[in-house]
């Protein structure tokens, strides 16, 4: 009876780690770690409450009301994902370790041996189950979790299925299963199980592949957009500087009659009044970065026609680990995401946008800041919108984001936007 303990608590804390870490969850707030540490103390508490009045057949009866549906509650309230997916993964982890004891089982059969050869083979397999699963199962279902909201409540019926069979054959207690009949048929079972599931993660694999493919589109599509503002922005720069220089003559003969007539005044407002042309022209330097600082230029300068209070604090050098057109990618989208969202604003000393990126420890930082009006829609932690051709620019930050390995977060909180990024 202690091994069935001993298998019963390691089970559990396999399947909480492993559903942890397909669930890429991460308690940032102190409060949410205490509400999480006194929910589970409870639960604990209402657990053994029940196993030393009632005994452990009764427990392992209740076993999905005493412990799957805590676990599910808990990982809710901490996951960033939709409970439906949480659901998913939850019932994917029940079959696992449900299998684990189907496996020993079967050894057991044909050894002839007892529940002894069960348990040992349970603690076999955790450790490698771990690995495989971080290894192999893991990147396919954050993918899709992270990329594709359709089709979970589907996906959701095959391990619910796998589990209520089993739970009906077993309630749980490896000595109903032992009998014959009932061990060919879990095992049919599980056959049927495993395949669907190699169905899913082989379908995992083709939308991951087909999504990457339509994110790879839509960059490629973003940096023919931004290197369409970087020439022309060029060739407004060109074409200005051409005309000042064709029209420098006839601004020298009109200078040089003001001084034949001694008048300096008029000669130095009009050389005021050149200057200031000229300066018009030129494109400002945000950035040491040429190419970046011409997009910044566009897009500042769309800014500051709509009357949105513009800071910028940017350090970025001429040479990057990344690409030119991927930060062009980056802050065409943000800026002009921020824009949008700036203009709808019906007081215009209200329009904010800031501006921030500099190197520290050899990665670049970027953060983007805008005020906003309205509501903002989040789903896994991106925002959405429901318009359409609109939303594809974070999209475009995080494949570019993702190219490189780094890391982005997307709030809003207090009627202020925030992107921040790190390559």
């Amino acid at each position: 009876m202690i091994m069935d303990y001993i298998r019963s608590l390691l089970s559990l804390i396999f399947a909480i780690s492993v559903m942890y870490m397909l669930l890429d969850c991460e308690i940032k707030h102190k409060k949410n770690r205490y509400l999480l540490g006194l929910y589970a103390t409870v639960v604990l508490i209402c657990d053994g409450f029940v196993l030393l009045n009632f005994g452990y057949t009764t427990f392992m009866k209740l076993y999905p009301l005493l412990v799957h549906l805590p676990v599910f509650l808990g990982f809710v309230f901490i996951s960033k994902f939709k409970p439906i997916k949480v659901f998913f993964v939850h019932w994917t982890l029940v079959a696992i370790t449900t299998s684990f004891s189907l496996v020993g089982l079967i050894i057991s059969y044909f050894l002839g041996s007892g529940r002894e050869i069960v348990i040992i083979v349970c603690y076999i397999l955790y450790l490698p189950a771990w690995f495989l699963i971080f290894k192999y199962i893991r990147p396919p279902f954050l993918y899709m979790m992270r990329n594709s909201d359709k089709g979970w409540l589907e996906f959701c019926m095959i391990p619910i299925s796998y589990s209520v069979l089993l739970y009906s054959a077993s309630m749980y207690n490896l000595d109903n299963v032992i009998i014959g009949n009932i061990l060919r048929n879990t095992v049919l079972i599980f056959i049927l199980t495993l395949s669907a599931y190699i169905l899913i993660l082989r379908f995992f694999k083709q939308t991951r592949e087909q999504l990457t493919l339509q994110n790879e589109q839509n960059l490629l599509m973003t940096q023919v957009a931004a290197a369409q503002i970087h020439f022309e922005a060029l060739e407004e720069s060109q074409e200005k500087t051409m005309l000042h220089r064709h029209d420098m003559r006839h601004h020298l003969n009109l200078i040089n009659s003001y001084l034949l007539d001694n008048n300096q005044e008029a000669a130095q407002k009009y050389i005021t009044e050149v200057e200031k042309t000229i300066e018009g022209a030129a494109v400002e330097k945000y950035c040491s970065n040429y190419t970046v600082n011409l997009v910044l230029s566009s897009y500042i300068a769309k800014a500051k026609n709509e009357q949105i209070t513009v800071e910028t604090e940017i350090n970025l050098p001429e040479n990057n680990a990344v690409s030119d057109m991927d930060l062009c990618v980056i802050f065409s989208n943000a800026i002009e995401n921020a824009i949008n969202a700036c203009i709808v604003i019906n007081s215009a000393n209200d329009r904010t946008l800031k501006i921030v990126s500099n190197i520290k420890n050899n990665k670049l930082y970027i953060q983007i800041t805008n005020s906003f009006d309205g509501s903002i829609i989040f789903v896994d932690d991106m925002p959405v919108s429901t318009d359409k051709n609109h939303g594809l620019g974070t999209k475009s930050i995080a494949a570019v984001v993702q190219k490189y390995a780094g890391v982005y977060t997307f709030s809003a909180e207090d009627r202020v936007f925030q992107a921040s990024i790190i390559l």
